[in-house]
């Protein structure tokens, strides 16, 4: 594979790693103080803490356990729990919304503490913006960038080509001077007497087959 073709593919995959920047993880997950988590959160089972001046650039999600937002904390975009409770600290900032599954989900805020969007108990917008994200972070996106790719390489490939057939297309040695000069010497050589009539006729014949 030549170098611009492991570029291309290089720059294809930061495109979509950064694009899809997230962690999964099952069982209880800690961002320890002062610490930045980039990109989503998505617990299956388990509690999340989130440490003092810790961070979250993303969303969390929390299908099963509580989710502690520490002192100074802040979680980027929403939170969403589908049980559990949630408890935010002095200074704790959720930037987005909060999106509970059910009424029975706690919320415990202490003074100081604040949710900048809305807590809601309609979780279908979420989830559905939640798809349609994914359907075009998985779907539409790696096929526009392989598209892009394939004209990008197919444009190269095209300007290489073109390049060899310019190359190939040299043209030839032009012998017709050459051969001018040959008959305008031959003529030359008639005109003194040098030769006679038919030597002329003869050489001017062989010099003419030869073209």
């Amino acid at each position: 594979m030549n170098r611009k073709l492991k570029i291309i593919f290089l720059i294809l995959g930061v495109l979509l790693l950064t694009g899809c920047t997230s962690t999964s993880f099952s069982g209880n997950y800690v961002v320890k103080s002062g610490e930045t988590l980039r990109g989503n959160l998505f617990v299956t089972s388990g509690s999340v803490t989130l440490g003092e001046n810790s961070r979250v650039t993303g969303s969390i999600i929390l299908t099963s356990g509580d989710l502690h937002i520490g002192k100074d904390a802040q979680v980027g975009k929403d939170v969403v729990l589908t049980s559990g409770a949630l408890y935010l600290a002095d200074g704790a900032v959720v930037h987005g919304d909060v999106i509970l599954s059910s009424q029975d989900i706690a919320v415990q805020q202490d003074p100081g503490a604040r949710v900048e969007g809305r807590i809601t108990n309609d979780i279908a917008p979420f989830a559905i913006s939640l798809v349609t994200k994914t359907l075009l972070l998985f779907c539409v996106l790696p096929i526009v960038l392989l598209v892009a790719l394939v004209l990008g390489f197919g444009m190269w490939l095209g300007r290489g080509s073109k390049k060899r057939s310019q190359i190939a297309q040299a043209p030839a040695p032009v012998v017709t001077e050459d051969i001018q000069q040959k008959l305008q010497k031959l003529k030359s050589m008639l005109d003194e007497d040098l030769i006679t009539e038919t030597d002329y006729e003869a050489k001017k014949a062989d010099i003419l087959s030869r073209m």
